[in-house]
């Protein structure tokens, strides 16, 4: 049997990073975040780093100033999950609609044979973002760093990482993950070129 803990104790404990008050949200709020992610065409996986942004989202919250609540710690909790979801929901449909919007705009300014070379890029580019967004969210920030071309000392202090080694080891772990899962991907064949 669980035990019940306040919600002043679970705050505390997470301050301290007790591992049984951590556990303890696990039992009691992944369930609720399941509910929310599932149900909005979310993956297992999703779900994962959703309860975990948040219960970071809680932690931070909670050490840079007393959380003085005005519900249950689950609703709020429930709050945090529901608008990390929604936001990452946002900017993955934000990107989609985009490119569409594009192949619009540039089906009016090109010909035929320009657009389906454009129509082609898009593609590519699509499939591209929907394997770069079932990443984790390590991999995404870390990956969209290296493509900003920011220095890898700046992204291991960004990325809490313990130095430059751990940096190229991550990235070159991300990049093949990423790979694997566009060649894997049958929609992929057309764009892979034999010479």
């Amino acid at each position: 049997m669980v035990n019940r803990y306040s919600d002043e104790a679970i705050i505390l404990g997470l301050q301290q990073k007790k591992n049984c008050y951590i556990n303890y949200m696990y039992t009691e709020f992944l369930p609720m975040v399941r509910s929310i992610v599932e149900r909005n065409s979310g993956t297992r996986q999703d779900v994962e780093d959703v309860f975990q942004d948040t219960l970071f989202v809680l932690y931070k919250r909670s050490r840079n100033e007393p959380l003085n609540l005005s519900c249950s710690l689950k609703t709020y909790f429930y709050a945090i999950s529901k608008n990390i979801w929604l936001q990452r929901l946002e900017r993955k449909y934000r990107l989609l609609y985009m490119a569409d919007y594009e192949v619009h705009e540039e089906r009016d300014r090109y010909g035929q044979e320009d657009f389906e070379i454009l129509e082609y890029q898009l593609e590519r580019r699509r499939l591209y973002q929907q394997h770069f967004f079932n990443l984790s969210d390590g991999c995404q920030q870390l990956l969209r760093l290296f493509y900003l071309k920011i220095s890898l000392k700046r992204i291991a202090i960004i990325m809490h990482y313990k130095n430059i080694s751990y940096v190229k080891t991550r990235k070159y772990l991300c990049k093949n993950m990423l790979r694997k899962k566009i060649l894997n991907d049958p929609k992929c064949q057309p764009f892979i070129h034999y010479e």
